[in-house]
């Protein structure tokens, strides 16, 4: 709301005008012919009818030895104290749309269904974002705390990435799974990968997942981030795996999986849930990273193509890299060849433009759209 105290009735330059003709004994007669112009301009001026412009301000400022900004000042003061005047209600309204808009993506959520906001109906939006945030007031500020990839990311968390973690949390408290024991994903997690080799073991990953207790969600990303995938948890035996499908790719899907498996096996994501932005790709960015991350990255490689087998592949098959040894590789692991292309990809053996044609889709295997 604004608290800026202004004039009942806003004050014309021309009043001020005036005092100053009186002061000198003046006629507007008289300071129109001092300026050169028509009594009717200074009389429209002294009313407040005809605005005063940078030509009329120096004008004065020379008439009477004042400063063009002065006059300026005035005239601008007195057209906002109008302004503030007769939309009084539409200027609070803009300062409340503004707050919403710094809490969140607002008319991306709405778009994507995460937050139901009609800004035709302040109090309602309000509520909605506050809802959303999980805070009591649009001025409080989420308690959600969590830690971003890099070691040394200072900077604080945009709105899009703290959107994105709410609704992780918010989808997550609608799935089921069962009972959590780290011991139990310990004996599974080597042999989940293996489900990537066929299309009805991978759409069965959530199923695969809830039954560890594990709870598995898909949330987009969001413009302006890279967010790949997270790790939090709802309690202390309620982990979360997040993914994205920034990239819909079948590598994609399985390296970010097994990374926030890894990151859940570890018990990261319990203070602080664990989101990870650029992890895969070309756009990857492995430098700098905190310990946690880059024992989850390696964890994640060797259960999807184990690091001896990998290295006796290259060693044996370089530098030509054909579709058949790529495929009859992955067969020998019971992965998909998508897993050994990203791997070749990462380890820079191949360029990212070669063998794309097996770099398959997954999205649409694990969700309903």
């Amino acid at each position: 709301m604004n608290t800026t105290l202004r004039p009942f009735a806003p004050v014309t330059p021309g009043e001020i005008l005036e005092e100053e003709l009186e002061a000198r004994g003046w006629s507007q007669g008289d300071l129109a012919v001092v300026l050169g112009r028509p009594v009717q301009t200074v009389n429209e001026i002294i009313s407040g009818k005809k605005a005063i412009t940078p030509e009329t301000a120096i004008a004065l400022s020379q008439a009477l030895g004042t400063s063009a900004e002065y006059w300026l000042n005035l005239e601008s003061s007195y057209r906002l104290d109008l302004l503030h005047q007769r939309s009084g209600k539409r200027t609070d309204d803009v300062e409340r749309r503004a707050r919403l808009f710094s809490k969140v993506p607002l008319k991306e959520l709405v778009r994507m269904g995460w937050i139901d906001a009609d800004l035709d109906d302040l109090d309602q939006a309000e509520e909605a974002v506050c809802r959303f945030l999980e805070i009591d007031s649009i001025d409080g500020e989420t308690k959600l705390p969590f830690a971003a990839r890099k070691a040394d990311s200072s900077a604080p968390h945009s709105q899009a990435q703290t959107a994105w973690v709410c609704q992780v949390r918010h989808l997550a408290r609608k799935s089921k799974a069962g009972n959590y024991t780290r011991s139990a994903l310990v004996a599974a997690v080597a042999n989940i990968a293996k489900a990537s080799a066929d299309e009805s073991s991978t759409r069965n990953v959530p199923a695969v997942l809830a039954n560890l207790g594990v709870r598995f969600v898909v949330v987009p990303h969001l413009t302006g981030t890279k967010i790949d995938g997270a790790t939090s948890w709802l309690d202390e035996e309620s982990p979360i795996v997040a993914v994205s499908f920034r990239y819909d790719r079948m590598d994609w899907f399985w390296f970010t999986l097994m990374h926030e498996l890894a990151h859940v096996l570890a018990g990261d994501g319990l203070q602080k849930a664990m989101v990870d932005q650029a992890l895969v790709g070309k756009d990857a960015d492995v430098t700098g990273l905190t310990a946690a991350e880059s024992k989850a990255d390696r964890a994640a490689s060797t259960w999807l193509v184990p690091d001896d087998k990998m290295k006796s592949f290259i060693r044996l098959t370089k530098p030509y890299y054909s579709r058949k040894a790529i495929l009859q590789f992955a067969a020998t692991l019971g992965v998909h060849p998508a897993l050994v292309v990203g791997q070749l990809q990462n380890r820079k053996e191949i360029p990212y433009t070669h063998h794309r044609n097996l770099l398959v889709k997954a999205r649409h295997l694990l969700t309903a759209e």
